[in-house]
């Protein structure tokens, strides 16, 4: 028997004991549509039709088979939550224009009473359904297998338009397995609560998998030892022997009784009382001392000091009319699920799915059978089969770092050259003020890999390192090719992980063997590479031990199954929770925020002093505001007086609040569109502005720092010494408050090692940060802040991650500051925050304060807008992270 787990309100897997695998779901990455068109080919009256669709982010691209079959009309829709199709008869399809249906050739019309299925030959998530002639009043109920779980819910669909689309949450569907959607409208529905399938709107998932168990126990013999039960017993266990875990206890308790079950989803503790448990030879019950009867509104529990699955209870007096209610918890989350049992003869086995109570929290039975139950729904328990999970605990104490990147070969720290036969670099791990951690790796060919699982390594020999731009192989120097016979060793000096390693020239025909040790203990894995971004689970390897990856590739593989490698992500591993503490003698605060845009524009412009707006902001703990405006806005002629009417006023604004500004002059590295450092823009100019600006506000306890160029770009190798003016004369009048230097290419993070490598300030304070920018989107050259839509982006959650990191680790090479003055995401669509989140929780880590681009009143026809809406009470989407960053 599977169980239907709809009494589970939010429908989660997770709430059904189970695991899923894929780390992000909701990307709607395949639309299924133009059903009379390629691929489908769709006509009036086929029983069936299918298309192979191509998810563009699962795994980098994976092709799926989706079937739609079993058209159905007559289905009894009584109970509309549970469908029966028993007497229904064989239909159609039918097609038109803008969707499909069932039992008309020509048009496609959905009717109550009708269903169909479809199904693909790979795990996917159901995001949605587009309907056309959609009114509002219907209703569908939607069936399908997660994990092996029969799971089913009941819609009713919402008011909407002609077209409209219902979004479904959690919807996990196995492999080779149907959905089913009936139409169950009621009568009084209009036109017959006629739809029409315009879209089908999916993702490609991993799989549901169950957790894994050992050996099957089956407890019985219950008057007999181990167990010694006696009627009267309140309570009663033994120890079962497990080749894992050892003697695990197991335990029985709590029987109750007078339980109300008038609802029987939801039974009523609250009036029963405590009872005991009785035994005769066939088995156990409750309530009465000499023999075994579990009746309706009775209860009892088990628990084990291992986390279990309960598989099977075989029950004696079984009559097939019962309804039992279990309730557990399953990764620290309470479930429950009622079950009507099939029929069954007076020894009936009834075997269970899905149901993993942790260790040592009751798992609770409940008999919730009706009244009309024969013998008051009396049961038996003969037997109950049960199996530990595999999983051992994680060692206690043990914390992971943030992500650090191994990645730019030729660059620092690893400055490596084809034909090294060793390749190390010591990079700066965020945590505990600063962990050095070193990675050294070294080569081997030759490998004797006909035993891919135990490659013996008796005839290799030391190989040397080859690279080119996308990463690093063995034994040629000029190219990185990763072949089979070869292996690579890494060996760090502290606790690591290895989360992923990204690969080029990968075919997906390639195997990897690598052991470790964790622990102290030796282990060892074949992996079967097939996405470009492989991600490894719980794989920690112990400090200078190896970790040995050798090419196992079969003979067939493509191109002697050549791999490359690109970059590799690991963390650090601590023995107690890490902390992050980025202070120093220089005064440092971390700190987050927003920009306040407006004052950068040309022509008309604003300013942000609305009180409403600052006290927004300060209330969501955002007290970092950079401010953004030009240099023509404030000194209208080159060495002229600096006007600081509206400054002053945006600084009051901070001042009044305890908020601190970054005060961002933003001309890209020029005036009146002439270059800084040119003939007509001297930097000795550029340097008497700021001398003016810091002499006036060097006092001014809002002042977080001076941003004293926006994103410079072409200078021409002009910007390293107009960034050097404009800091000297900041110092010459203010020797106390930061000076926040951008870089050239526009400050992207992602260019910046090769665009600033001769970015180098002087600054006698010691108070210089460097300021990079960092986009999400795909354009060009490492995203601009040009987004397309979030389908057509992509993105990975580490996206932005990836694009600070260069910038990251220059300021580690250079031993310097970082600072991020904007990164920003689009405001209509919640799933970039799957991206925005990731990125600020790394950029955090690393020390660096950072700005968002951008808010700011009359800035709401912004792409990337975080105002507010409704006078400051509405949220924008991405205030749903930002405020989780704060000081």
């Amino acid at each position: 028997m599977k169980i239907d787990c709809s009494s589970i309100s939010s429908r989660s897997l997770l709430q059904c004991g189970l695991i899923l695998l894929s780390p992000v779901l909701g990307n709607a990455a395949i639309t299924l549509q133009n059903w009379s068109s390629s691929p489908w080919n769709l006509t009036g009256g086929a029983t069936s039709f299918s298309a192979t669709q191509t998810d563009p982010v699962y795994e980098g691209g994976t092709d799926a088979v989706f079937s739609f079959a079993n058209p159905l009309d007559g289905v009894d829709i009584t109970d509309p939550a549970n469908p029966d199709s028993s007497s229904a008869t064989a239909s159609f399809f039918g097609v038109e224009g803008t969707g499909f249906g069932v039992g008309e050739t020509t048009v496609g019309r959905f009717d109550r009473n009708e269903s169909f299925s479809f199904q693909a030959d790979h795990a996917f998530q159901l995001n949605g359904i587009s309907w056309a002639e959609y009114q509002g009043d219907e209703s569908i109920q939607i069936s399908w297998t997660s994990g092996g779980l029969q799971m089913s819910e009941l819609f009713d669909l919402a008011t909407g338009a002609f077209y409209t689309t219902t979004a479904f949450s959690e919807i996990t569907v196995d492999a080779n397995t149907p959905v089913t959607i009936t139409n169950v409208s009621d009568s009084s529905a209009g036109v017959n609560g006629r739809l029409r399938i315009k879209q089908v709107i999916v993702e490609l998932i991993d799989g549901i998998v169950l957790p894994e168990v050992g050996e099957t126990h089956r407890l019985q013999s219950w008057t007999t030892s181990p167990w010694n039960l006696v009627g009267g017993d309140t309570a009663f266990s033994a120890s079962v022997t497990d080749t894992i875990h050892g003697d695990v206890l197991v335990s029985f308790s709590d029987p109750l009784s007078g339980i109300d079950i008038s609802d029987p989803d939801l039974p009523d503790f609250t009036s029963a009382s405590s009872s005991i448990f009785g035994v005769e030879g066939t088995g156990f019950g409750v309530g009465e001392s000499w023999a075994g009867r579990f009746t309706r509104g009775e209860s009892f529990t088990i628990q084990a000091e291992q986390a279990f699955e309960l598989q099977a209870i075989r029950w004696a007096e079984y009559s097939g009319d019962e309804t039992l209610y279990l309730t557990w918890t399953s990764d620290g989350v309470p479930l429950s699920t009622t079950i009507a049992v099939p029929s069954g003869a007076f020894y009936t086995e009834l075997p269970f799915v899905g149901i993993y109570p942790d260790a040592n929290t009751p798992l609770e039975i409940v008999n919730v059978s009706g009244s009309s139950a024969y013998l008051d729904g009396r049961l038996r328990v003969n037997y109950i089969d049960i199996a530990f999970q595999t999983a051992l605990p994680e060692p206690e104490g043990l914390s992971a770092g943030a992500i650090q990147l191994l990645n730019t070969w030729d660059l620092w720290p690893w400055n490596a050259t084809g034909g090294d036969y060793t390749m190390s670099g010591t990079l700066i791990a965020p945590e505990n003020g600063g962990t050095d951690i070193t990675y050294t790796f070294t080569a081997q060919s030759g490998v004797d890999i006909t035993v891919p699982t135990a490659p013996d390594f008796t005839g290799a020999t030391s190989d040397y390192f080859g690279y080119e731009a996308t990463g690093f192989g063995v034994g040629e120097a000029y190219v990185g090719r990763f072949d089979r016979g070869e292996s690579i060793t890494l060996i760090a000096d502290h606790d690591t992980q290895l989360d992923a390693i990204s690969w080029r020239e990968l075919d997906g025909d390639e195997q990897l063997h690598i052991s470790w040790t964790s622990e102290g203990v030796a282990q060892s894995a074949v992996f079967d590479i097939t996405t470009s971004t492989f991600e490894f689970t719980d794989m920690i390897v112990d400090a200078n031990t190896s970790l040995v990856m050798t090419n196992v590739s079969p003979s067939t593989s493509s191109l002697n199954g050549r791999l490359r490698i690109q970059q590799i992500q690991t963390r650090g591993i601590y023995s107690t929770a890490p902390y992050y503490d980025h202070s120093g003698a220089d005064g440092f605060n971390q700190m987050f925020g927003v920009n306040l845009a407006g004052a950068e524009f040309g022509g008309y412009a604003f300013w942000q002093t609305d009180p409403a707006e600052w006290n927004y902001y300060n209330t969501k703990g955002l007290n970092l505001i950079r401010i953004p405006f030009t240099w023509e806005r404030i000194q209208s002629s080159l060495y002229g007086a600096v006007d600081f009417t509206n400054l002053d006023a945006v600084v009051a604004m901070a001042s009044a609040r305890g908020m601190k500004v970054v005060l961002d002059m933003h001309n890209y590295a020029r005036y009146n569109g002439d270059l800084i450092g040119s003939t007509n823009v001297p930097n000795a100019a550029f340097e008497d502005v700021w001398r003016q600006i810091a002499d006036h506000y060097k006092n001014e306890s809002a002042i977080y720092g001076y941003g004293i160029m926006n994103e410079p770009h072409d200078t021409g190798g002009l910007w390293p010494a107009a960034a050097q003016s404009g800091t000297d004369g900041i110092r010459e009048v203010d020797t106390s408050n930061w000076i926040i230097v951008g870089g050239d290419n526009w400050s992207s993070a992602s260019a910046w090692r090769t665009s600033n490598a001769d970015l180098d300030v002087y600054d006698p304070s010691g108070k210089v940060m460097y300021e990079a920018h960092v986009y999400f989107d795909s354009s060009w050259p490492s995203g601009d802040g040009v987004y397309g839509s979030y389908d057509s982006e992509n993105p990975s959650p580490l996206r932005g991650l990836a694009r600070v990191h260069p910038f990251i680790l220059w300021c580690q090479e250079k031993g310097v500051r970082g600072f991020i003055g904007e990164y920003g995401t689009p405001k209509d669509d919640i799933r970039w925050n799957n991206v925005l989140d990731p990125f600020m929780s790394h950029i955090q880590a690393y020390g660096m304060s950072g700005t968002y681009w951008a808010g700011g009143k009359n800035w709401s026809d912004y792409a990337l807008d975080c105002s507010p809406t409704n006078s400051y009470t509405v949220d924008s989407f991405q205030m749903e992270v930002l405020e989780n960053y704060t000081e």
